[in-house]
């Protein structure tokens, strides 16, 4: 069942051994989740990381990726500086919920700074940076 958690078990009523004589056992599953290289799941939520250089943060980027059911997300950032932040309603399915329900997609940004600067840039940088808040 979509968006049962680790631990959860189903039983599957007289699906277990059967011997002549003998009332059928049930089959009991224990659900365990395996790590994925991309997502990382909270509850209901789903956390991805995303690498952007420091120029994309502030001049716009666009993010695509594809969800665990295969489908692929875009977000784009346009005219806005990327701060850490979530796309909701693209997370795991809620268990027992209706078939439209679903946690939160967490997209966790992490900047990636240049490792130098000539002279020239820094100057230029806190040029075009001085008074912004």
């Amino acid at each position: 069942m979509p968006g049962m958690r680790k631990g959860a078990t189903v039983t599957l009523e007289g699906a277990g051994d059967e011997r002549p004589g003998c009332l059928t056992g049930d089959a009991v599953f224990v659900i365990s989740e395996k790590r994925h290289k991309r997502f990382k799941r909270l509850g209901d939520d789903l956390v991805l990381r995303a690498r952007v250089p420091l120029v994309s943060a502030l001049t716009g980027w666009q993010l695509s990726f594809r969800l665990l059911g295969g489908d692929r997300f875009r977000y784009a950032f346009q005219d806005e500086v990327i701060c850490p932040g979530h796309v909701k309603g693209r997370g795991m399915p809620v268990a027992g919920g209706d078939r439209e329900a679903h946690g939160d997609l967490m997209v966790k940004f992490d900047v990636v700074f240049p490792e130098n600067l000539t002279d020239e840039q820094r100057k230029g940088l806190a040029e075009i940076l001085r008074g912004c808040e």
